[in-house]
């Protein structure tokens, strides 16, 4: 692969710039020897069961992406806020994602020493620690997606009590735990309803219909996998040309773990450089040519920067960063602080010429 055609793949960098609004697709595969679709999949899947559209049933993915700080997470798009999730919480699922959001809400308050957790979110959905965690799977333990790594980093924080099918995971009891996390398999969800103020999951045991469970929680979180968003499909489903090459849940329709990830990633790499190999030399302009698409809110690397730098200055005591929370406040300081006279007031305000939370 010549220079050029190395510069115009690797080079190019531009946040905050969704396609279609003034930048084409057809105008990023003219321009660049190689366009990558590496979108991801945005929407929780759906459980298709019976469900009470009363009852409190929140998606693991737009839970995590409450606590991650994401603008654009649902849960922060409520008007009141998220709101509690209780003491008592079912999760569906026995993958990664399930157990990650158990361990997310098992933790006290000295676990999120040194993260970047979104605490104001945190305290909205957990103002007291967790009591009970029911994990409830469809398929044998021995079938189950998880990491073991990741069970075993759940069992060892402090203060819980993780059991499989009733049998302890580090092989005894913790004393007076402050959260208990159940993990059940062979329970095939049949309705979600909402009962008495709370929410009763009812299942039965895989492979016998009769055998019928009840559980009665405050929360439902599914962590089933997940699905490409309508606006996804809408922007790239149908998108193909011979210079556009699709990795992650674009490809496969599901989100692997980290290490099949880096795998994909790796794999997808190679496949570009033999595509260039097998082509023509040829000028593209890369970014450049799209410049005159670019609105002023498009974000450099350089910007990004600004904005790690500003997160990092304005930690809370004992965080690592204080991420924002809203575009605004994003791109004020993704602007720097020479350079904010295009942002908003209310903006600005919320970061200061220094970076600091005022």
């Amino acid at each position: 692969m010549d220079d050029q055609r190395g510069a115009s793949l690797a080079r190019a960098g531009s946040g905050g710039r969704g396609i279609g609004a003034g930048l084409s697709f057809e105008a990023l595969v003219a321009n660049f020897h190689a366009v990558v679709l590496a979108t991801g999949l945005g929407a929780d899947k759906q459980l298709g069961i019976d469900q009470d559209p009363d009852a409190r049933v929140i998606g693991a993915g737009d839970l995590i992406r409450l606590l991650n700080s994401d603008p654009d997470a649902r849960l922060r798009r409520k008007g009141a806020g998220p709101g509690s999730l209780g003491t008592e919480v079912v999760i569906l699922g026995t993958g990664n994602v399930s157990v990650d959001v158990a361990r997310l809400l098992s933790k006290s308050d000295l676990d999120f020493i040194a993260s970047d957790v979104d605490d104001e979110a945190l305290h909205q959905i957990a103002p007291n620690p967790m009591r009970t965690i029911h994990i409830l799977g469809r398929c044998e333990p021995r079938l189950a997606k998880w990491d073991a790594s990741m069970v075993k980093e759940l069992a060892e924080v402090a203060g819980v009590h993780l059991s499989i099918d009733g049998t302890p995971v580090l092989g005894n009891p913790v004393t007076s735990p402050r959260t208990t996390v159940n993990v059940w398999f062979q329970r095939v969800p049949v309705s979600i309803r909402h009962h008495d103020g709370r929410v009763r999951v009812t299942t039965h045991r895989t492979g016998n219909s009769t055998l019928v469970d009840h559980l009665h929680a405050d929360t439902v979180i599914t962590a089933l996998g997940f699905d490409a968003a309508p606006a996804q499909l809408a922007q790239f489903g149908d998108l193909e040309a011979s210079n556009v090459f699709r990795v992650g849940g674009p490809a496969t329709g599901r989100l692997g773990n980290l290490a099949e990830n880096r795998k994909l990633a790796a794999g997808t790499a190679m496949d570009i450089l033999e595509f260039l190999r097998r082509q023509e030399p040829q000028h593209r302009a890369g970014l450049a040519g799209l410049r005159d698409r670019l609105s002023a809110s498009a974000v450099s690397f350089e910007a990004w920067q600004h904005i790690d730098d500003a997160e990092i200055r304005r930690a809370r005591p004992d965080r690592c960063r204080t991420k924002f929370t809203t575009r605004d406040a994003l791109l004020a300081a993704a602007a720097g602080p020479d350079a904010l006279s295009s942002i908003s007031p209310a903006a600005v305000a919320a970061i200061g010429n220094t970076g600091e939370a005022k």
